[in-house]
Formats: structure tokens, C-alpha cells, sequence
């Protein structure tokens, strides 16, 4: 049976718009609302009856078909208003296209990063490094959950395979900076860029809807990250190889170090040149593609020079230029 496709996406919607179209169920916020999802965004779905007992028996993760909703809202937060519980069908996964409603990198271009990120494993000159690495990527299971997760649920690098992409970026970045200043150890900074993040594989569910897992709210990417590289080389030191305590060490630090400040969820600060390289080289990236997906968002709402994009720092929203 041939899948059904998407006509209209989330970014189209204008208030006002009648939509009759296929939607995922991303979350609940109560008995009248689901927050709706596909691969361009996400948008709540009100149906104001008192004795509503669709949305009691409709679970995240579920593709539903509206008819009849109306968009209303601003520019600001649209929502679709549906005043029939009648007006909603449950789909089977079977009859759509998941890639409509999941943000997520082509399967091609996820290899392609995959492979150089294997590339800079096989590079690295340290022989205890390189077998940490090579046991953590051998680990077939982890980086498949690697690979397919985001780096975050709304920050940056939203969306699957996000977390791949991040990580190689952060490893080209550190690789540059070790070239610029040869005094930095490579191995070390590779070593950090490929790992810091490697908790993430434990923090986020790789399905359909991106959400965190138990473990991921309870103990965090940073904790976890720490958790498997102790753990694998805990396995390597079973296996007869005398892995250095320092080495050891200095590697957790990285990773418990990496957010660079205590407020910004670092158990510990950086304490040595690679640690700080790494965090700069973690900093740049995250934001800039944070900035760079939200100047996209501003264009795809209609606005052309000038949009406003939230600052964390600042906890505000600032002006912040969309062309060239």
C-alpha cells in the first residue's frame, strides 16, 4: 500500500487557514489540548469540549488526520481549533511517511559523517585513546543511538542525527585548533570532541518522538558520558591493558567540564588548555547553529531584514539581522 504524503507542513499554516491534514501527537498539556508535530515544527491542537474523551485515549507518538480545524492565533503562537472530537482519525504508522513528521538528516549524509568521524578515531597517534575510542564505537548498539538522536529538544542541532552532526563539528573544530597552536595535544582534544556528548546516546529516546528518557531527566548527558568512558575503560583494563590513571582522568574531566560554567550545568569547571579548547570549541557550535536555525525560522514566518531571536544570557529576546 502506497503511503499517504503531507500536503501542508506546520511552518505553513496562516491563521485563518482550514486544515484538513495528518499531524503526530507529540505531547499532552491537558483534557482539551495536544501539542501536534511534524517535520517542520510543532503546534498545539484545542478541542474545547467538556467531555472530551479523544484526547484521553490518543498516546504520543500516534499520527491522527483533522478535517475541519481552523488556525487562529498570531505570529506570535497559532494553535488549530477543532470544535468536533468527531473531526479527528487515528492513523496507522503503515499508511504514512515518518520523514514527514520527523525532523531528521538524510540517511546518506548521516554515513558520510559517520565514516569521517571514524577517519579522525583511526588518526589518533595515542595507542590508549584510540582503543577507548575504537571500544566505544565498536559498541554497536550505543552509537546506533548515537547516530539517529538529537543534540537537543529545542536548543540546537534539534532534530535526528543532530547529535552526530554536532559531534563531528566539534572534532573538525578542535582538529583546527590544535593546528593553530601545536602546544595542545590532538588526541586529547579528539578524544574530547567525540566523547563529550557520547551520554546523549543515554539521555535521548532515538524514535519517532524526541523526548528524553527516564534516565536521561534523572542523571543528564554529562553524567552518563562520564559513566561510559569509566566503564569502558574499566573493559579495557580487563582485557590486560594497563590504561593510565591520568589519561583516565583527564578524559572524565573533559567531559564533566565541557558546559565550561557551574550555572550552565558543569559539574566541574575546565582545569587544563584542552578541557577550555573543548568548551570554546562546544560553545561555538551549539550557538551558532542555534542562531542559524532560528534566523531560519524568522524567515519562514514572513519576515525579511530584521527578526528577534531569544537570548539565554540576556533572558531576553534581541534584534538579530536575517539577510545575507
Amino acid at each position: 500500500m502506497k503511503a499517504r504524503r503531507k500536503q501542508v507542513f506546520i511552518e505553513d499554516l496562516k491563521t485563518g487557514d482550514v486544515v484538513n491534514e495528518m499531524f503526530m501527537i507529540a505531547g499532552k498539556i491537558d483534557k482539551n489540548t495536544l501539542i501536534l508535530s511534524d517535520r517542520s515544527g510543532r503546534i498545539k491542537l484545542i478541542i474545547p469540549e467538556e467531555d472530551n474523551n479523544l484526547i484521553k485515549n490518543l498516546d504520543v507518538g500516534e499520527v491522527i488526520l483533522i478535517n475541519d480545524g481552523v488556525v487562529a492565533g498570531d505570529t506570535e503562537e497559532k494553535y488549530i481549533l477543532l470544535e468536533e472530537q468527531s473531526n479527528v482519525k487515528k492513523l496507522d504508522k503503515s499508511e504514512v511517511s515518518v520523514e514527514d513528521f520527523v525532523p531528521s538528516l538524510a540517511e546518506e549524509e548521516m554515513k558520510k559523517m559517520m565514516a569521517e568521524i571514524r577517519n579522525y578515531i583511526e588518526s589518533v597517534k595515542n595507542q590508549y585513546i584510540r582503543k577507548l575510542l575504537e571500544k566505544i564505537f565498536e559498541d554497536k548498539e550505543l552509537i546506533t543511538r548515537f547516530s539517529k538522536i538529537p543534540s537537543s529538544l529545542n536548543h540546537h542541532h534539534n532534530y535526528l542525527g543532530g547529535n552526530l552532526e554536532h559531534t563531528l563539528n566539534v572534532a573538525r573544530i578542535c582538529d583546527a585548533l590544535s593546528k593553530i597552536n601545536d602546544k595542545l595535544d590532538r588526541d586529547l582534544m579528539i578524544a574530547g570532541a567525540l566523547l563529550h556528548d557520547i551520554g546523549k546516546a543515554l539521555e535521548y529516546q532515538p524514535s519517532y518522538v524526541i523526548d528524553k528518557t527516564d534516565e536521561g531527566i534523572l542523571s543528564g548527558h554529562i553524567v552518563l558520558g562520564y559513566k561510559i568512558i569509566r566503564e569502558k575503560i574499566e573493559e579495557l583494563r580487563s582485557e590486560g591493558m594497563d590504561f593510565p590513571e591520568e589519561l583516565e582522568m583527564k578524559l572524565s574531566h573533559m567531559v564533566l567540564s565541557h558546559h565550561g560554567k557551574h550555572e550552565w550545568g558543569s559539574p566541574q569547571i575546565p582545569r587544563f588548555v584542552e578541557a577550555l579548547a573543548l568548551h570554546y570549541a562546544d560553545f561555538v557550535d551549539a550557538h551558532l547553529k542555534y542562531h542559524l536555525q532560528k534566523v531560519e525560522e524568522e524567515r519562514k514566518s514572513g519576515k525579511t531584514k530584521w527578526g528577534f531571536i531569544w537570548d539565554n544570557d540576556m533572558k531576553k529576546r534581541k534584534r538579530f539581522m536575517l539577510e545575507g
